[in-house]
């Protein structure tokens, strides 16, 4: 990646913030995982007391459901991706007699309810009837995660809030959502909402896998609010984590990058 930065990059703050509405998707990649750990947890803890078995029958009864919604979720979205992908390839063919014929039918229509309806009513009943399991937590991720691809912020929003309340500072998926309801507040403009979210997961130990992003986040919303000391600080804090072994390399390489540019910025 490029560390240069040209003139308008330099006079441009929005240049430096806009890396917040690309978002940090961690749903498509653990959500998986995390539903395949709790339900070996589950199954492993068979000989807990009666309390604890309903407990974890609710866990289960859940988590099968939410396998089958993100299922269902997974397909459509790949097909609509698969059928965006064929368009800009047609676009791009030198030989347009040639080109590959992509299907209308087939791509995004750009209304929610027409592409997910169906995929959003299972995630909503799943995530009312279970707001505090990790199948519904998870739930509430995919859920944002559609409304942000349609830019409905407040929609996205108001998911991820009915599992606020059954959250933990132990829990990977509670990593998961403090971390996406920063992203939607950042998108939202509120970046004092934002870094409240991400400060949960600074805050606690077991999410120190997810401390560098957090923090890297927290410095762009710091410098859309011109407080740039506040973001250099977190900005130097990442880049100098570079050799610890929870350190984000990505994250890493992105502080030090805007870090540069925040300091190049003070010499104009």
């Amino acid at each position: 990646m490029s560390t240069k930065f040209s003139k308008e990059d330099l006079k441009n703050p929005d240049q430096v913030t806009k890396t917040l509405r690309e978002g940090f998707v961690w749903t498509t990649t653990h959500s998986k995982i995390v539903v395949t750990a709790i339900f070996a947890f589950i199954v492993v803890g068979g000989g807990w007391s009666l309390m604890n078995y309903f407990s974890s029958k609710k866990q289960t009864e859940s988590q099968a459901k939410y396998f089958s919604l993100e299922k269902a979720y997974t397909e459509k979205k790949r097909g609509f991706d698969e059928a965006l992908r064929a368009e800009v390839t047609a676009a791009a063919a030198k030989d347009k007699k040639n080109a590959p014929v992509v299907d209308p039918s087939k791509k995004p229509s750009g209304d929610v309810q027409k592409d997910y309806g169906t995929v959003i009513t299972g995630f909503e009943a799943l995530l009312n009837d279970s707001p505090k399991t990790t199948a519904g937590q998870m739930a509430a991720l995919n859920l944002s995660d559609i409304y942000l691809s349609y830019k409905m912020y407040d929609q996205a929003l108001a998911s991820l809030s009915k599992v606020e309340a059954g959250l933990n500072k132990s829990d990977l998926t509670s990593g998961l959502v403090w971390m996406q309801m920063g992203n939607v507040l950042a998108d939202k403009g509120d970046c004092k909402g934002a870094v409240a979210k991400w400060d949960m997961i600074v805050s606690s130990k077991s999410f120190s896998y997810a401390h560098d992003e957090a923090k890297l986040r927290q410095g762009l919303c710091y410098e859309s609010l011109n407080d740039s000391a506040k973001a250099e600080q977190l900005y130097s804090e990442v880049a100098k984590n570079v050799d610890s072994p929870t350190a984000d390399s990505a994250s890493t390489r992105e502080a030090a990058k805007y870090l540069r540019l925040l300091k190049a910025k003070k010499n104009l």
